[in-house]
């Protein structure tokens, strides 16, 4: 045979990850040998800086086709090497929930900025002998919700979820992509739980109860 004729190679684009590689490094030592999930955001443009999960696994040893007590050896490992927690765990948003909710509230009317409530450190519902409590012991006294935010409140946001409704609330943040996939470009990816009557109706069978909007102002209960 005979060489008709060559091309010569012409050297690929560069491609440049957004990852931080030695953000990521201090992500994933911070855990020690605790299993977990961090995620690293540029709030700016999305790019992620720097995701973890751990207990990690050594992805070489699927490349030629991973030996069977290999992989019985990962699938009984503690903590599930190979469940991917940053795409696939559900976790509560806790208090990063505040400030969309304090936007619900200002968006919806049903709070202005300056508006104050009395934190006490104790909230209650009527004809509900159920106490639901702040951080603080004692309460924050007379707040606003700038201030709120800036130390947390858990008794403004109470109030604030119950006056607004578990089912606007959850209208509200969806258009935030809560409860749904990001779409991030990696495989395997759940979305999360936007809470409300229906979602707990088709899901668990049962009625949706006062005090379950009240956790869920703080990002808490069925998120």
């Amino acid at each position: 045979l005979s060489t008709l004729s060559r091309v010569p190679p012409r050297q690929g684009r560069n491609l440049y990850l957004s990852i931080d590689l030695e953000l990521q490094r201090v992500a994933a030592t911070a855990f020690g040998t605790q299993p977990g999930a961090a995620v690293a955001i540029d709030p700016r443009n999305g790019e992620v800086l720097a995701m973890v999960s751990l207990p990690g696994f050594d992805p070489n040893l699927f490349v030629n086709g991973i030996s069977r007590a290999n992989y019985a050896a990962l699938l009984e490992a503690p903590h599930r090497p190979l469940f991917n927690r940053a795409l696939q765990g559900g976790y509560e948003p806790g208090s990063t929930m505040k400030p969309f909710i304090g936007l619900a509230g200002l968006e919806l009317g049903l709070r202005r900025p300056g508006d104050t409530v009395l934190s006490t450190g104790e909230f209650r519902l009527p004809g509900l002998p159920q106490v639901w409590r702040d951080w603080k012991a004692g309460g924050h006294g007379r707040i606003d919700l700038k201030e709120a935010i800036a130390q947390s409140v858990n008794t403004y946001f109470y109030q604030l979820a119950v006056d607004m409704g578990v089912d606007r609330m959850g209208g509200y943040l969806a258009q935030f992509g809560f409860g749904a996939p990001t779409g991030i470009d990696l495989t395997g990816e759940t979305g999360g739980i936007l809470p409300s009557r229906a979602w707990k109706r088709a899901n668990l069978a049962t009625e949706w109860y006062p005090g379950e909007t009240v956790i869920a102002g703080i990002g808490q209960g069925y998120w």
